[in-house]
């Protein structure tokens, strides 16, 4: 039996030797108790362990098996993938050049009695881990792979790769909800501990909660609208969240006065707020706008809802979760792409939109996000803007947490 496959020794017919092929290629680690079945080779007299080449259309565990029964008469069970790598260029015997990928797959011995099989190996024998003969480093790490307790295949990661841990792939121990406002009233996205998403959506945010607590026992509600309203001045947490969303500042509006918010118009709105702040601060329309949900909210929230409420902007959350603000707007495909990438870094798929729900994409894109910070905030890991809230005439901490 020639240890050249059939379809190499076509493509070289075609194209001679002297070109390299980059061919897939099996390891087999079979492990026998304590001992790892390994072969000499014919071809430079190497202990290795049974290594081949993958044919057309073959899986490679499959390949990995046949291998082994066609060089040693040993049965084997492939039980894991244990490490890819690119194996160097090689110049066989025959002047062959060849590159290969090879996968390397822990195996144990099932049944058959080791022996030479073929006229790959001159000889093959089991060898006790403790005491290998001396093999290559490349093979000798192919075997440590194999024989290690791990569960993961291992592999050459991308140059600085290892520099950037990756995300902390947090879940909640109880469930959490995340809220937004939406054209329906408010958008809310509960996340259970196994991170699965469900969608909620009601006119006020009391109608929500209650919807949500039939379902779920929540255990913090994380709300995108101001919670804590001042008196005389603008918020800091309004403040410091700008300062960390550099080139989406314009995202966070200042937070009117308590007055302003509850006067009945926006030239009125306008008037109250002037006064409250010596003529310093005026009041936009867009926050004018939104007077609605936030007294709706500060109403609830002085109500004593009896879960934990925290204020949450969501592209505070996102920039946390990017490592930086993510300046795409949400509204546009790549806005939604990239929001959709970073929620699914931290282990969260945003459940699908569809038209005609109530909420816009983003709307529900935020109501995870918000829904992220308050799963931080269950662990003891969220960041508060400020680091000490801010406490006016209401009493309500004012921060926003991320």
């Amino acid at each position: 039996m020639s240890p050249v496959p059939d379809f190499v020794v076509a493509i070289r017919e075609k194209i001679g030797s002297d070109h390299p092929l980059w061919l897939p290629a099996v390891t087999a680690v079979v492990r026998r108790g304590d001992e790892v079945l390994l072969v000499k080779r014919s071809d430079n007299g190497r202990w290795t362990p049974v290594t081949g080449i993958v044919d057309p259309g073959e899986e490679p565990a499959v390949a990995a098996a046949r291998e082994v029964l066609e060089e040693t008469g040993v049965r084997a069970r492939v039980d894991r993938l244990a490490s890819t790598a690119a194996h160097p260029e090689i110049v066989h015997a025959n002047g062959d050049r060849a590159a290969y990928l090879d996968l390397t797959f822990a195996c144990t011995w099932l049944e058959g009695d080791a022996h030479v099989a073929d006229d790959e190996s001159s000889e093959v024998r089991w060898w006790p881990l403790a005491s290998l003969p001396p093999m290559t480093d490349l093979m000798l790490g192919r075997i440590e792979a194999a024989t290690s307790d791990e569960c993961e295949a291992r592999f050459v990661a991308p140059e600085g790769q290892d520099d950037v841990a990756p995300p902390v792939l947090l879940a909640p121990y109880a469930p959490v909800l995340g809220v937004d406002a939406c054209p329906a009233g408010w958008v809310g996205v509960v996340l259970d501990p196994d991170r699965r998403a469900s969608v909620f959506v009601a006119a006020t945010i009391t109608e929500l909660v209650g919807l949500v607590r039939e379902a779920h026992d929540i255990a913090v509600v994380a709300v995108d609208i101001p919670i804590g309203l001042p008196d005389t001045s603008g918020r800091l947490a309004d403040a410091e969240a700008r300062r960390v969303l550099v080139g989406k500042s314009s995202s966070v509006f200042s937070t009117p006065v308590r007055a302003a918010l509850e006067a009945p118009s926006y030239e009125a709105g306008r008037a109250a707020n002037l006064a409250a702040t010596d003529g310093r601060t005026s009041v936009s329309a867009q926050a004018y706008a939104l007077r609605e949900k936030v007294l709706q909210v500060d109403d609830w929230v002085r109500g004593r809802p009896g879960v934990e409420v925290i204020e949450v902007h969501p592209e505070v959350s996102f920039a946390r979760m990017a490592g930086s603000p993510i300046l795409a707007r949400k509204k546009d495909p790549d806005g939604v792409r990239a929001r959709r990438e970073a929620l699914a870094a931290h282990g969260i798929v945003a459940p699908p939109w569809f038209r005609g729900a109530g909420f816009g994409e983003d709307d529900l894109l935020d109501a995870c996000a918000v829904a992220w910070t308050a799963v931080r905030h269950s662990h003891g890991v969220s960041e508060s803007f400020p680091e000490v809230p801010e406490v006016f005439s209401d009493g309500i901490p004012a921060a926003i947490w991320a």
